[in-house]
This record gives structure tokens, C-alpha cells and sequence, in this order.
């Protein structure tokens, strides 16, 4: 014979409170006292209740998803990380009782799904990542009032929740080391600036080569892109021929590396290569050939902080504390010698 169904008729019955007290026990309402939600939670999980879906959506007014847009789906094939990414953000979510949904976009536009998912209310908040300057995203969901938090900043100065990093201190930790080695003569191999991470860094490595020669090259972060800005920095013909070159990603250089030795140089003794370094899992710039001094921040310990940050929003957190800026460190490792 099968178990019945726990319900919350059966937990209000055991419990002996009101259906009323006890649905609004188990979603959170603050009216109720702790004593009581605890009552209440402890007989759930022991009648081993589970709540419908539609009826918890139609009791809250929410659907206890949270969304992320892929602007095309080509992006799990280009970012080995990004499905461990995902399942990381999904994983911490789930622990504080929320899901994870995934939508895609229509030939690059997000903003179409984004809308979809607002208008029908398919989820509670979105997370955002890779925002723009001047991203239209962000725009329509200020304007729209729809809870949001953002993996970057399109700003210096935003008005809403967000967890970066301090990207002009990536460009800054990494010229200045180059300026104390002696270089004179530094390139940077950057993110397009319609990214805001790679304008803000771009923004701080100008104002940081004020004084010596410098150059700025804009690319897609693959590793061929660094391999073909390096063959191309690297051209005997140039007037500007750069002893150090700084880049915006372990996989720049990674190309940046080869092209390097396919010249006929040696990476640190005859050219310095920095690099920001996302710790990611196919990358490790400790092993590379040499060791790849760089600038370090886990783009995975974001995951964790940007769930937390979409509950507490959810919860009516103030939107001044949920903004995080995280420091960077400077690892020095022999791709940069003195010049």
C-alpha cells in the first residue's frame, strides 16, 4: 500500500495550528514566530512534505527559479568552465532553496529571452554575467524594477547588486611590476572594450604607461587570438616591439607563449609575459613553460557569494550591501625577469 501524501491539511492537523500559520511557516513569512517555524519545519522534514510547485508559486507569488542567459549556446563549447560554473551557482542556489534555469538566446540577443522570462514571470531574479558599458540588460531590468545581480560591473559606480573584481588593479599590479623590472616597452593584449572588465582594465594600464611606450591590442580571449597579436607585436618590421607583453587571460597566453618561441625567443629572458589568472581547471599557469607570473582571482569562488547575494536580495537586502569589489594578488613566477 502507498504512503499518503503529505500535505499541508496533514501538517496542520499533526500540529494542530491553522492551515494558514503553518503555509505561512514554511515560506517564510516573517509574522510568524521562530519557535512555530521551527515546529513546523521539524514536522515537514519528518512527514517528509514536499510542496507543490504551482501551489507554493501561487501562495509566494514566486516560482523559486533564478535565471542565467546564455547569449549563444556555442558559449559551452568555447568556455570549457562555464557548465562547471553553472553547476557550481546551480549547487548553491539549490542550498538555499532555489533552482537554477537556464534559457538561451536568439542569435546573440538576450535581452528578447531576458523579457520573455520577466513578463512571464519565469523566474524571481536573473544573475548576469560578462556585462557591457552601457549594457542594455542591465537598463531594462532598473527600469523594469526585476530582482538582479550581476557577476562584473557595467560601471564604476552601479546602483545595483553585483560581485567583481578590482579590474583596474589587474592592469595596475601588472604594469607596475613590469615599471620595477625595468620595461620600458609594454604591450597589452585586452578583452574587447565593449566588455566593461576589459574597458576598465584597458582605462588603468593607459594611465599606468602614461610615461614609457606602450601599445593596446583588442581580441577575442581564445589562445589564437594571443598567438596572432604576439606574432604581430613581435614583427621585426614594427617601430614598437614590446620586451613585455601583458594579457588579459591565461589562455592569451597561452598563444601568446607559442608565438613567442615561434619567433625564436624565450619567454621571461627575452620577452615578460603577465597574465590574469581565473584559475580555471584546464589552465594552470604554475605549469606552464615557464611558470606564468600573473595577477589571481578564482572565478569560481564567485559562485557562492552570487547566490547569496540573489537570496538576500530576494529578501529585501538593501542593494549598498550587496555590492562586492574583491581585491587581486600579484603572483611573481619567471615569465618576468628584469630587463
Amino acid at each position: 500500500m502507498s504512503k499518503m501524501m503529505t500535505t499541508i491539511k496533514t501538517l496542520s492537523e499533526h500540529l494542530k495550528l491553522s492551515k494558514a500559520t503553518v503555509s505561512r511557516a514554511l515560506n517564510g513569512y516573517p509574522e510568524v514566530g521562530a519557535k512555530t517555524r521551527e515546529r513546523v519545519l521539524k514536522a515537514a522534514k519528518e512527514l517528509d512534505y514536499s510542496a507543490n510547485a504551482s501551489a507554493k508559486q501561487l501562495a509566494t507569488g514566486r516560482s523559486g527559479m533564478i535565471g542565467m542567459i546564455l547569449k549563444s549556446t556555442n558559449e559551452l563549447v568555447d568556455a570549457p568552465t562555464y557548465v562547471e560554473e553553472l553547476a557550481s551557482i546551480s549547487s548553491y542556489l539549490a542550498e538555499l532553496n532555489h533552482h537554477l534555469l537556464i534559457g538561451s538566446s536568439v542569435k546573440g540577443d538576450a535581452l528578447s529571452t531576458i523579457k520573455q522570462f520577466v513578463s512571464k514571470k519565469t523566474v524571481d531574479g536573473l544573475i548576469l554575467k560578462a556585462p557591457e558599458v552601457d549594457d542594455p540588460r542591465i537598463k531594462y531590468l532598473l527600469e523594469k524594477n526585476f530582482p538582479f545581480v550581476v557577476h562584473g560591473r557595467s560601471e564604476v559606480k552601479p546602483n545595483y547588486a553585483f560581485y567583481d573584481i578590482d579590474n583596474e588593479q589587474v592592469a595596475t599590479l601588472a604594469v607596475d611590476h613590469l615599471i620595477e623590472l625595468g620595461h620600458e616597452k609594454i604591450a597589452f593584449i585586452n578583452a574587447p572594450t565593449h566588455l566593461a572588465f576589459a574597458q576598465q582594465r584597458q582605462a588603468a594600464f593607459e594611465r599606468r604607461v602614461a610615461n614609457i611606450k606602450s601599445k593596446v591590442v583588442n581580441v577575442s580571449v581564445v589562445e589564437h587570438e594571443g598567438f596572432e597579436a604576439t606574432m604581430a607585436l613581435l614583427n621585426p618590421n614594427n617601430h614598437f616591439i614590446p620586451t613585455a607583453i601583458v594579457c588579459s587571460s591565461v589562455s592569451l597566453a597561452l598563444g601568446c607563449y607559442q608565438a613567442i618561441k615561434q619567433s625564436g625567443l624565450e619567454v621571461g629572458k627575452d620577452i615578460s609575459v603577465v597574465a590574469h589568472d581565473d584559475v580555471l581547471a584546464h589552465l594552470n599557469s604554475a605549469k606552464f613553460n615557464p611558470p606564468l607570473t600573473v595577477t589571481l582571482s578564482p572565478i569560481n569562488d564567485s559562485s557562492k557569494p552570487l547566490a547569496e547575494k540573489m537570496k538576500s536580495l530576494l529578501d529585501g537586502k538593501p542593494i549598498e550591501e550587496l555590492q562586492t569589489i574583491l581585491p587581486v594578488e600579484l603572483i611573481r613566477r619567471s615569465s618576468t625577469q628584469q630587463r
